[in-house]
């Protein structure tokens, strides 16, 4: 007689039949349940054995069952080095030298210890020479003998300067004249001034041939405003400076006329300290140094063309 009591199993075969019975709830499975604060768990996944779907790192991709090499998704960008870096750029003046001194001694002229105007002698010039804007220490010294003069100047990129060596006590000192200005000449015109830099209290005027003021009371290192000039040929006059000639009797500008003692008698200037004469060229600047002293045999005119 059968045992009443026992559950069947869900199935079973013999030989001649098969019979349908109730299954044991200890055999089916069930889905698995998260544990406390775990991700979700599917069918098939085991905790003990079965890796479970795969979460993503905190702040990582999401991972997908079986793959855990998912490809990445974001965008290939350009790889750019990083730009080179490039050295300041490094702006550059202009600086020459004069020499303007009566003491007869040669001299030489250094920027930072290196030579720029070797042996120099009254009314000689240098050539430009390109230097750095910033600070430069400038010496002067008695050719192959002892320093007069040394100092540490700031120069400024796109300036161009003339530096003038003038006499002093003992020694020798600088005079800076800027040679910038009067770009924009006129069509058949040039350009003019006059610097003083002969010896301290002169003091000039200077006039053409028919007696007219072109420059009025142009005292010791002082340099003169260009004036406009037209091409040509002309004589200018220097004298000492009249108490009541001021620069309200300069010519405004220079318009070139062909006078001589011939053709304007009285006209002449009267004991002229020094003469000198232009060959005025379109679209040219001239700067005329009055450099020297009566007494030393050094007096004259300088003219440098620009």
């Amino acid at each position: 007689m059968p045992d009443t009591n026992t559950t069947p199993n869900f199935t079973t075969e013999d030989s001649n039949m098969s019979v349908m019975r109730r299954p044991d709830p200890g055999q089916i499975p069930s889905t698995p349940i998260a544990p406390p604060g775990g991700s979700p768990v599917y069918p098939g996944d085991d905790i003990a054995n079965i890796p479970t779907t795969p979460v993503a790192p905190e702040g990582g991709r999401p991972a997908y069952p079986g793959n855990m090499q998912w490809p990445d998704l974001r965008p290939d960008f350009p790889m750019f080095p990083f730009p080179t870096p490039t050295p300041p750029v490094t702006y550059f003046g202009q600086v020459r030298f004069l020499n303007a001194t009566t003491t007869g001694m040669n001299l030489d002229v250094l920027i930072d210890g290196q030579n720029v105007f070797s042996g120099s002698t009254f009314a000689t010039i240098s050539n430009y020479t390109q230097i750095s804007d910033g600070f430069h220490t400038v010496t002067v010294r008695r050719t192959n003998g002892p320093i007069l003069y040394q100092q540490t100047l700031a120069f400024i990129s796109g300036e161009r300067i003339t530096m003038v060596l003038l006499d002093t006590n003992g020694g020798v000192t600088l005079s800076k004249v800027s040679d910038m200005g009067c770009t924009n000449v006129p069509a058949g015109s040039g350009c003019i001034r006059v610097a003083n830099m002969s010896y301290n209290g002169s003091n000039y005027d200077v006039r053409l041939f028919n007696n007219q003021i072109v420059f009025a009371g142009v005292g010791y290192k002082e340099v003169t405003s260009f004036k406009q000039a037209t091409a040509g040929n002309y004589t200018f006059f220097v004298t000492n400076s009249q108490i009541n000639i001021s620069a309200f009797n300069e010519l405004p500008q220079l318009v070139f006329a062909v006078i001589t003692g011939a053709s304007c008698p009285g006209c002449a200037v009267n004991n002229p300290l020094l003469t000198y004469s232009i060959n005025v060229r379109p679209g040219r600047v001239y700067t005329s140094y009055i450099i020297g002293n009566p007494w030393s045999n050094m007096y004259q005119v300088f003219t440098i063309e620009d």
